[in-house]
């Protein structure tokens, strides 16, 4: 089967309104049924993305009503979150290889590289989460948004990575599309 061009397949993301049903309960389950998986990948993407702003906003209610206990450890918490996603996580991940025997191999590789970088990303996040309640430091949270915004930015399944994503395939001798691979339908 010729090459074709990436993009010739991509459903773009959720429009509108559909981009927030990730928060009804089941909806992503239901979508994976549907049989687009690149669309479920994509609501995940957004729900993660979301979860991150609504702690910010509890803890913008919550406040801090005391003085920082321990502004050490706040600091250590962002370098140890930072060095998750900077250095850790595209550690392990360069030891992934893809795995180009069929659609469905190589659409789980995929996913299982994305749910790595979103555990990684996310962890930069939980540790200022963390840093917030255990040390008193109320711009901790914030400051670990930052790391986890360039995790985030690095994991989404945008057009111009999945382009890149597939170039570096072809790099290496695989022919199948990635997004086509991905749209196929889920036994989940």
């Amino acid at each position: 089967m010729p090459l074709s061009d990436p993009l010739d397949d991509d459903p773009g993301w959720p429009p509108g309104r559909r981009v927030l049903l990730f928060l009804i309960p089941g909806y992503l389950r239901r979508s994976a049924k549907d049989g687009d998986g690149l669309l479920m990948l994509r609501q995940v993407f957004l729900a993660f993305v979301s979860a991150l702003i609504a702690f910010q906003v509890v803890l913008v209610l919550i406040g801090t009503t005391d003085e920082p206990t321990n502004v050490a450890l706040a600091i250590g918490l962002l370098i140890w979150g930072a060095l998750n996603v900077l250095a850790v996580e595209p550690l392990i991940e360069r030891r992934a290889k893809p795995d180009c025997s069929s659609e469905v191999t190589l659409a789980g590789w995929y996913t299982t590289r994305f749910f790595l970088r979103v555990a990684f990303a996310e962890s930069a996040a939980l540790f200022g989460f963390v840093g917030f309640f255990v040390a008193n430091v109320w711009w901790v949270y914030p400051a670990s948004l930052i790391t986890a915004a360039i995790g985030f930015a690095r994991l989404a399944p945008t057009r111009e990575h999945l382009v890149a994503d597939q170039e570096a395939l072809r790099s290496q001798g695989c022919n199948l599309m990635l997004v086509r691979a991905l749209r196929q339908p889920s036994d989940a």
